[in-house]
């Protein structure tokens, strides 16, 4: 005879899970679905059980806080709010003007964004719909790109004012691959928005305006008098963009100032993302190499390296010099009466009229670089016997001398120590040196949109580049 139980089996099932509870010492139980499998039996029936000893006092739940026993929910587990689709909209909106989404190109697409944002397709839809009826994106089909700014002016042929420093011969100074980039990316994208490019080197006189023109981008770079260049662009009734070499341009600007601030490359992010780099490749003693240590970008760097290697459970160690920049080594050089002698004697035949001025300078810079070298070697030695595996220079200037140094020391690079350095000059990309590269391309963006743009909310906006990866550097043995 068969004796059939009129009991539910979630009563007993309930009254199983009442004695496991004190199993569960932290006190948050597992999940429905988890529940199910470990009793081989459906998330109804467990649903069920649970509900039952919810109404006995035994366990309590919380929306998005899981099912805990009774008396044990901690105050932190509150629902956190869901992120939607109108953050979304607002997040994609600040890329653009920040730069990161080229104009002539495509924005990802729907799916691709619902994976990036981990959310569902039609909240990455309403998403870029919303984007769309801000302005900044339009819709191409089914995919959808930004907006390209346009001069609402009405001026022929329209033009973008550049300012900056002057060289010796009166001329537009370019001196490192960082300010060649951002002037060529500037020219690139000010073409795309209808603009012509007009370059004025300041020398300290009034800056005089053209009715072409409908903006002014400005630089700080080798700018002997950078706050009487930005009280002279405060002066302008133009929309100014300003690439500031130091950050006390922008603490020092009146509370109302007109201009747009930019920087890449100051702030404490750049030598994390370096430092992250290497952490990947398995490497967790570090040495910091910089003989420009007073500068404020070098204590930065330092700073955000020290930061991420210590959160990853590494060390760092700092071998640094007081120096500001490549420059103090260079000034003695100049200053220097006998730097006649020093030219080298195949070259002394060339000094006709025109030709002496660049080997001056050659030779200048040549003697401030055997300064640094040999200003270097101590640091360089210290960092050695440190033990470190991965070493970080302030620049590239200083991460390929180390790795000259390094070669002649027989140390291999990156089979005994992993390299790198900041700047990604073409001297770097020559050495096969991993460096970090600024986003040029995307402030260049930035600041063309933030000139043709109707909103004159004054801001400091950093960019952030990206650290190339080259044979310097190598996965940890």
């Amino acid at each position: 005879m068969i004796i059939v139980s009129l009991v539910p089996k979630y009563h007993d099932l309930a009254s199983l899970l009442a004695k496991q509870l004190t199993a569960f010492p932290e006190g948050r139980l597992p999940t429905v679905r988890e529940l199910a499998d470990a009793h081989a039996t459906s998330t109804k029936t467990i649903a069920k059980a649970l509900d039952l000893l919810r109404r006995d006092g035994l366990i309590e739940s919380r929306p998005g806080s899981g099912l805990w026993r009774a008396g044990r929910v901690p105050a932190s587990t509150s629902a956190k709010a869901k992120i939607n689709a109108f953050d979304f909209a607002d997040r994609l909106c600040e890329e653009i003007r920040q730069g990161l989404h080229p104009w002539s190109a495509n924005l990802p697409s729907i799916k691709e964004f619902a994976t990036r944002w981990k959310c569902h397709p039609q909240t990455a839809s309403k998403a870029l719909d919303t984007a769309v009826r801000t302005g900044l994106v339009e819709r191409y089909g089914r995919r959808h790109r930004p907006v390209r700014p346009r001069t609402q002016r009405k001026v022929t042929s329209p033009t973008l004012l550049c300012i900056g420093a002057a060289d010796p011969a009166g001329l537009f100074r370019m001196d490192t691959d960082r300010e060649s980039d951002f002037w060529r990316d500037l020219g690139s994208q000010a073409a795309h928005a209808g603009l012509s490019l007009v370059r004025r080197p300041w020398n300290g006189e009034r800056i005089l305006l053209d009715p072409s023109n409908v903006g002014v981008v400005a630089s700080t770079w080798h700018c002997q008098e950078p706050v009487e260049l930005r009280q002279e662009l405060e002066r302008l009734r133009l929309p100014v963009c300003l690439w500031m070499e130091e950050y006390t341009l922008q603490d020092t600007a009146p509370r109302k100032s007109r201009i747009q601030f930019h920087e890449q490359g100051y702030h404490k992010d750049v030598g994390a993302l370096s430092a992250r780099h290497l952490l990947d490749l398995g490497h967790s003693r570090f040495a910091y190499i910089s003989p420009w240590h007073t500068s404020r970008w070098s204590k930065n760097r330092f700073q955000g390296i020290e930061e991420e290697v210590q959160r990853q459970g590494g060390r760092v160690d700092a071998f640094c010099l007081e120096g500001i920049s490549v420059w103090d080594r260079l000034a003695p050089a100049y200053c220097d009466r006998r730097i006649g002698s020093s030219f080298p004697h195949a070259l002394l035949g060339r000094l006709v009229e025109g030709s002496s001025t660049p080997i001056r300078e050659a030779t200048i810079h040549e003697l401030g670089m055997n300064r640094t070298r040999k200003d270097m070697i101590p640091l360089l030695e210290r960092a050695l016997e440190s033990g470190a595996t991965a070493w970080i220079a302030a620049n590239d200037v200083c991460a390929l001398q180390a790795l000259s140094w390094l070669h002649d020391k027989g140390v291999k690079v990156p089979c005994d120590v992993s390299l790198a350095g900041f700047d990604d000059t073409s001297e770097a990309l020559r050495a096969d040196l991993t460096s970090y590269r600024f986003a040029s391309d995307s402030m260049a963006r930035a600041m063309i949109r933030q000139i043709l743009s109707s909103s004159r909310k004054p801001s400091v906006m950093r960019h952030e580049g990206v650290v190339v990866a080259r044979g310097s550097t190598a996965i940890l043995r």
